[in-house]
């Protein structure tokens, strides 16, 4: 929590420059404003300029030092400050400026211990300056709290800045892990069980080699050589899909590639806005079965229909292709495993072809302004 602290201060310090100190120095002019009244002596007219400089100085460097050295100019301030009182009382015109800096620069705590050393020096130097000017304390002390309030109220809003800036950091490195942890979990499912078919088929395919079966090993080979396929078309329907341009856009895309392949396609539905993962496995599914109507389908009508109800949002897909078997390969059980760890499911039937009802909970659907 300390190291917390430090960092912020330190970032506040840094920030000073930003909060257009340097245009506040205009106020600074009445410390001037005795000499209108006040007969000075030119030795003296000159140690007055020569002050206010050096006042420019030391304001300069502790809105830019770090925080851990700002107490030195601050010192410095204070120590001018109550030279010059004994000279002038426009000296009251700095501990504004002292206030703002120990407000901006110190935990409420020291602030308030600081200020109330400060306001003991300003009475002191009131009962003994020469000049007996009687509104000196109330001015000083006056400006040196009310301006150091403003110091503080300017920290506190930079604080509350940089931890929303941090807190958007966190979020968004925690976004990239939970993006690096679904791409991990994605592979997984694609390539666990297809490797884990490749290594049975692979073996059984080397037993029935060493048995002399060719027939049975040429057909494990063949069904080995498919499931290859359809595993390296997963994969690159999966790093599609992380960079896909949006479930209307793909929807759109798999539409005009069924019309290039003769297909008469329609659209019914209003396209819902999903969860990014709801999306990313809904695009994979579509893409998928999309797919398989142009390996398979004898057909050339092919209809897309969006729809829902209380509890689920269901996206249709069917042709009028002639089937007449349906027997699930990886692709679709690659489908429904990406379903099921939604909520979701895929249903199938054959009725005049081939007919696919995707559904999802409604808690997959993208909420506004979340």
């Amino acid at each position: 929590m300390a190291e917390t602290n430090s960092i912020l201060g330190e970032q506040c310090i840094k920030s000073i420059d930003s909060v257009k100190s340097r245009i506040w120095l205009v106020f600074s002019l009445y410390y001037f404003i005795p000499l209108f009244y006040i007969p000075f002596e030119p030795w003296k007219l000159c140690g007055l300029l020569i002050a206010y400089a050096i006042f420019l100085g030391l304001y300069e460097l502790a809105i830019t030092i770090s925080s851990r050295n700002v107490w030195q100019p601050i010192l410095g301030l204070v120590v001018l400050t109550s030279i010059t009182t004994f000279f002038t009382p426009g000296s009251a015109t700095f501990f504004s400026y002292i206030g703002f800096l120990l407000g901006f620069s110190y935990r409420p705590r020291q602030w308030m211990i600081t200020t109330g050393l400060l306001i003991g020096l300003i009475l002191v130097l009131h009962l003994f300056n020469e000049y007996r000017f009687h509104f000196f304390a109330f001015g000083s002390i006056t400006g040196l709290i009310t301006i150091g309030i403003v110091g503080f109220a300017e920290r506190v809003r930079y604080e509350s800045r940089i931890c929303q800036q941090k807190s958007r950091e966190e979020i968004e490195q925690l976004a990239v892990i939970a993006e690096r942890e679904r791409i991990a979990r994605d592979l997984h499912d694609i390539l666990g069980h297809t490797l884990s078919s490749i290594a049975l088929k692979a073996e059984l395919a080397e037993k029935l080699l060493a048995q002399e079966k060719h027939q049975s090993v040429q057909q494990h080979l063949s069904e080995l050589h498919q499931i290859a396929r359809n595993s390296l078309s997963l994969v690159r329907q999966t790093v599609s899909g992380y960079k896909h341009r949006g479930l209307s856009g793909e929807v759109m895309e798999l539409c005009e590639r069924l019309r290039q392949k003769g297909f008469v396609v329609e659209l019914n539905g209003e396209i819902p806005q999903l969860t990014p993962r709801a999306e990313t496995a809904l695009i994979l599914a579509l893409t998928e079965l999309t797919t398989n109507i142009l390996r398979h389908s004898k057909g050339d009508h092919c209809q897309i229909e969006f729809g829902k109800n209380d509890e689920k949002l269901f996206v249709t897909m069917r042709d009028n292709g002639e089937v007449e078997c349906l027997v699930p390969g990886n692709g679709l059980r690659g489908i429904q495993e990406r379903l099921h760890a939604l909520a979701g499911e895929l249903q199938s039937s054959i009725n005049k072809g081939c007919e696919f009802i995707i559904s999802l909970p409604n808690r997959e659907l993208h909420q506004q302004g979340s």
